[in-house]
């Protein structure tokens, strides 16, 4: 999980974002279809990146009555607290919470 971290790092720095450490937030997840991925949230960004399936990949952040959702490329991500949901393209939806 720390080279994922890593790469995550490295794309949103790539992306030109010059914020400070404290305003990324990084977060593992695990998903009950087996999956583990992470994703990096940048407040100004109006995005998530994640690093998924060996793919670094930026989502906008969608319209969502309950919580957050980001979605491009048939990839959705929403999370509400520690509990998301992930759904690809030509796969069910999974659950998927927080890990340390």
């Amino acid at each position: 999980m720390a080279r994922v971290t890593q790469a995550v790092l490295l794309l949103v720095m790539v992306a030109g974002f010059a914020l400070p450490a404290s305003a990324q937030k990084f977060f593992n997840y695990a998903c009950a279809d087996g999956s583990q991925f992470t994703a990096a949230f940048v407040p100004q960004a109006k995005s998530a990146y994640l690093q998924l399936d060996g793919k670094a990949m930026t989502l906008p952040q969608r319209l969502s009555a309950s919580g957050a959702r980001y979605a491009k490329s048939g990839v959705t991500f929403w999370i509400k607290g520690n509990q998301a949901q992930l759904k690809r393209p030509k796969r069910k939806w999974t659950q998927c919470g927080t890990v340390s």
